[in-house]
């Protein structure tokens, strides 16, 4: 039976922070009492549990170079480090149906966008949107149209002018090229805007304008999305336990203090807005037993999720390097449950009891596996 989630103490509420961009948020009192026992946590004078952790990246201005620079200032691990952006990626990304789009009324093409609240009540019966549509792609290029459609709903009807201009990404197919490599070519298809009420002309080239910009940006600096995947991974990897299902709001023993107060600075450098927050944790009782059912909890999960694709793996004769990599998960569970008995010096039984059952099913696996050898 699964258990229930963790709930924070009473004294701090998690809030979602999806619009914003960030993985969690947080409301803390504020009053005196608070204040001055987190700093007699801090201070050494109350035993520490550990961190809770709460972080909001968003979108700044984070080259590879200057977020390799920060890692070797700060003391962190460069294997953390995201990969080389790809100028293929940042054209997919642009172009992409995430990517560049803009709707406006007919009757007024430059009208500010209304805001979601009203859009109902204040109905508009005729209005464009441009976007991107994906054409072809191949060894040499990846092409995209830009298309309008107009949605009339006193006729009910949609139209297309289905190019309006085409957005091409050239891979540079020199030798010594890196993978990715290439150049936007941006162009517009002049005819067809030229038939295009005159106003409205320069919105489709304000547009195109737009993912050109948008490109550059993308090729040049980490995206927020980017960033939250390496803080996330990072926090994961010290042993990071989440108090929410969801994640975005994570345990950390004590004994990685100094890691979280290097990630905190580090996140600060990311952009307005971006930030990393270390809540200190009593050693009681009762914080044991949140993080204990948390544990407990993703545990539980991640097990009865490895046991359903062992099954599928065996009614389907997996090869080789998928029972591996089963292998290779319920061995990392099993780990951090010993890590995390030790560290919370307690006896993680329900956990331990769901780990023998997956550990029997994935002998059967293995050696269902060496048999077809």
């Amino acid at each position: 039976m699964t258990q229930p989630a963790a709930q924070l103490p009473d004294d701090l509420e998690a809030v979602d922070d999806d619009v914003a961009g960030g993985d969690a948020g947080f409301i803390a009192t504020g009053d005196a009492a608070f204040d001055s026992y987190a700093e007699a946590l801090e201070a050494g004078e109350t035993p520490l549990l550990g961190h809770l952790v709460l972080y909001s990246i968003f979108d700044g201005r984070v080259t590879p170079d200057r977020l390799e620079k920060w890692f070797g200032e700060l003391g962190l691990d460069l294997a953390f480090l995201p990969g080389a952006l790809r100028a293929d990626a940042a054209f997919e990304k642009v172009t992409g149906p995430a990517g560049v789009r803009l709707a406006y009324p007919l009757d007024d093409p430059t009208a500010e966008p209304r805001p979601k609240s009203r859009r109902k009540a204040d109905a508009i019966d005729r209005q464009a949107t441009l976007m991107l549509r994906h054409v072809r792609r191949d060894r040499r290029e990846i092409v995209r149209h830009v298309v309008r459609e107009v949605r009339d709903e006193q006729e009910t009807k949609l139209t297309y002018d289905s190019k309006l201009g085409e957005a091409i990404f050239r891979f540079d197919t020199a030798a010594s090229s890196s993978p990715g490599d290439g150049a936007l070519h941006v162009a517009p298809d002049n005819s067809a805007i030229g038939r295009l009420p005159e106003v409205e002309q320069g919105v489709v080239r304000d547009m195109l304008h737009e993912i050109t910009t948008a490109y550059e940006h993308r090729r040049t600096f980490y995206s927020g999305d980017k960033l939250r995947a390496v803080i996330r991974e990072y926090v994961e990897e010290l042993g990071g336990i989440k108090v929410r299902p969801t994640g975005g709001v994570y345990f950390v023993h004590r004994q990685h203090a100094n890691t979280l107060a290097a990630l905190r600075t580090l996140v600060s450098r990311f952009g307005e807005g971006s930030h990393f927050v270390r809540i200190p944790i009593p050693d009681q009782d009762e914080m044991r037993e949140m993080i204990i059912t948390a544990f407990t909890t993703q545990a539980r999960d991640e097990l009865n999720q490895l046991a359903t694709e062992i099954a599928a793996a065996q009614r389907e004769g997996a090869p080789e390097h998928v029972v591996a990599k089963l292998h290779r998960r319920f061995r990392d569970v099993q780990k951090a449950t010993a890590e995390h008995s030790e560290l919370l010096s307690t006896s993680l039984d329900d956990t331990t009891a769901a780990l023998d059952l997956v550990k029997l099913q994935l002998g059967t696996l293995l050696a269902t596996a060496g048999d077809d050898e």
